[in-house]
């Protein structure tokens, strides 16, 4: 177990992780800045700390690529088992950390949380499929989300949640349900073990 954990990152790499995201979001929350709309209607306000929270799907997919296939068939007990656990695990603490500091701050923290759900199940999601480059789909999102502007001032389109405000109920449900989506399909095609 121990040499799984260490194999993984789980005692540098993730509290890296965790440190450089609390640290980001707490000393960027508050501040906006504003990106040109090339294709929609209005430029949209987002979050400096919207950047920071692709940190923690960053490492989840650097996370998973250490691992060691030749080694982890003939372990004893279910390695991929444990990766689940492992990144699902994490991307909640991330989030449970941004809620809980939400308490002393501002409400980025929340959408700091939202977003960070997203962007982990998003990275999940692409990572069976494309491996190291799999961060390259949350940070995609990001981009386009900004870009694309909104339908009115201070109201993006539905389906983008990054941009969204932190009391918008259908931004937090989809940032959930793709989550849920990336924990799913990393379930179903991540490449298993021989047990």
């Amino acid at each position: 177990m121990t040499w799984w954990l260490r194999q993984r990152g789980a005692f540098g790499l993730l509290p890296g992780a965790l440190l450089a995201f609390a640290l980001g979001i707490g000393s960027t929350s508050g501040v906006s800045i504003v990106f040109p709309s090339f294709l929609g209607n209005f430029a949209m306000m987002t979050e400096l700390s919207t950047f920071v929270a692709v940190i923690p799907g960053i490492a989840l997919i650097a996370c998973l690529e250490r691992r060691m296939p030749p080694l982890e068939r003939s372990a004893v007990r279910r390695v991929d088992a444990r990766d689940i656990v492992l990144v699902s695990g994490f991307a909640l603490l991330v989030s449970v950390v941004a809620a809980v500091m939400s308490f002393v701050g501002s409400d980025a923290l929340l959408v700091a949380a939202r977003n960070n759900l997203l962007f982990c199940g998003l990275a999940l999601a692409a990572w069976p499929l494309l491996g190291h480059r799999a961060p390259l789909i949350p940070v995609f999102w990001l981009i386009q989300s900004m870009f694309l502007g909104g339908r009115s001032r201070d109201d993006p389109y539905p389906w983008v949640i990054v941009t969204e405000a932190a009391d918008v109920a259908h931004a937090a449900v989809g940032a959930f349900a793709v989550f849920l989506a990336g924990i799913l399909v990393f379930i179903c095609l991540a490449p298993r073990t021989d047990r």
